[in-house]
């Protein structure tokens, strides 16, 4: 019969070299190891210095032939240069970090310097050593580069970046403003579950600027969310890869999580803006086109701030003329013909032609009739008009020829001047009725001395 220590011996050996495996690089003080994706997140993505990571598995070979070499890396460049290392394989920890820089193999090394993600492709040591100084050495040049420019422009470069940021139309969400600026909202709404280290969110996050610019006035609202930060209510969601966007509909009867679609579309500006209005399309609430009743609005909406804005200003009858129904129905086509250029520069305003704007009027040419409509350029001084019929068909075809320079254009002689007016009630206009004449008896014209009677 067997001894217990020669039936045990296989199971001894499986453990011993099982732990030697786990711990390949536990008890290593000079290579970082990171507890989570958070804690990854603020020791490597947001610190100020550099660090070499490798992704490794604890079952690799060439994984194991690697950690003293690397081990040895780390400790000529302690309190220099960070060095961490990943267990990216499928049970571990960090997996999703992993999976969001793309690691399909082991052991892969990634550089992690200001913002900047370099790959690190060798494993001879004196190659990796050589890397790491140049990556030293790079970013001390660039920082003293860029504190001299921040001299001589008078720490313009800092303040042109928080202006930035303060100008910002992407919302930032988290747990206690979701319910506010999604399920409250009557737009609709596309949230990017985003994490600070993955690459494809720094690829997504300026075409996300770009697009919500574009769509803020036009029934829609982008948002990001720090799924490293924000993990409970990236749960609610199921989000298990960075970027993962949800798409909520119009109107205000959203109320969680199973109002949310998948966002199918694609991820540059362009793609974004076309996808998104889409869904405006079905279920958005239809946007109000502004009447324009004072000066300061014209020029709030008109100036572009170095954005070429058209405003197509749209004159229509007096509202004795067509009712509170026929003003509508003419705002209705206006709004219908306005989507052929939605997500692009355009404002569009209306006022009551043939009464207080004749100013306006005479400088865009208004002055054959109403309905009428111009477009006006404040950046560039000019304007062109349209001539056609007043159909959703002709306005459109309007618009987009002016986005295509085959409508033809003329300079503004003046600065337009809007008469300050009170808004439009919303109801049939009521006829002014004069007051019948009555004459007083003081007002009886009197005879003259001969006594001939005088007629009015």
């Amino acid at each position: 019969m067997k001894s217990l220590n020669t039936l045990l011996s296989p199971f001894l050996i499986f453990t011993a070299a099982t732990r030697t495996v786990l711990a390949l690089y536990d008890s290593d003080q000079s290579v970082q190891s990171y507890e989570s994706s958070k804690d990854f997140r603020h020791r490597v993505i947001e610190s100020d210095g550099i660090t070499l990571v490798q992704f490794y598995a604890p079952w690799c070979g060439h994984c194991k032939k690697l950690q003293p070499t690397y081990s040895r890396i780390a400790t000529m460049f302690k309190g220099l240069v960070n060095l961490g290392a990943i267990d990216a394989s499928a049970d571990g920890p960090l997996k999703r970090v992993a999976s969001d820089y793309g690691i399909s193999g082991f052991p892969t090394m990634k550089l992690f310097r200001d913002e900047k993600v370099e790959d690190v492709n060798t494993r001879d040591p004196n190659e990796i050593i050589k890397i790491i100084m140049e990556a030293f050495s790079n970013t001390v040049q660039e920082r003293n580069n860029a504190a001299n420019d921040n001299e001589s422009s008078g720490g313009s470069s800092s303040s042109s970046r928080s202006s930035k940021n303060k100008n910002s139309t992407v919302l930032s969400l988290n747990s206690s403003n979701f319910q506010q600026h999604v399920y409250d909202n009557p737009n609709v709404v596309a949230v990017a579950f985003i994490a600070p280290w993955c690459g494809h969110c720094k690829s997504l996050v300026p075409e996300w600027e770009i697009a919500a610019s574009k769509l803020i006035k036009n029934g829609a609202t982008l948002a990001t969310v720090d799924a490293t930060v924000e993990e409970a209510l990236a749960a609610q969601f199921q989000v298990q890869g960075f970027p993962t966007i949800k798409l909520f509909p119009g109107g205000t009867k959203k109320s969680g999580p199973s109002d949310a679609m998948d966002y199918q579309g694609g991820r540059e500006s362009a793609e974004i803006v076309q996808s998104i209005m889409a869904e405006v399309d079905r279920t958005g609430v239809a946007k109000e086109i502004p009447e324009l009743i004072s000066q300061d609005l014209l020029e709030e909406t008109c100036s572009g701030e170095g954005q070429n804005v058209i405003c197509v200003l749209v004159s229509l009858p007096h509202i004795l003329e067509t009712g509170a129904e026929g003003r509508n129905t003419y705002k209705d086509i206006v709004t219908a013909a306005s989507k052929a250029v939605r997500g692009m520069a355009f404002e569009f305003m209306w006022f009551e032609g043939g009464n207080y704007q004749t100013q306006l009027e005479e400088l865009m040419e208004l002055t054959f009739g109403f309905p009428a409509i111009a477009a006006y350029s404040m950046d560039k001084g000019v304007y062109a008009v349209h001539r056609a019929s007043f159909t959703e068909q002709n306005i459109r075809k309007f618009l987009t020829g002016i986005t295509t320079g085959k409508v033809p254009t003329y300079k503004v002689r003046d600065m337009p001047k809007v008469v300050t007016v009170d808004p439009w009630d919303g109801k049939d206009g009521v006829p002014f009725e004069e007051e019948p004449f009555e004459w007083d008896d003081d007002d009886d014209v009197e005879s003259d001395d001969n006594g001939d009677g005088a007629e009015l």
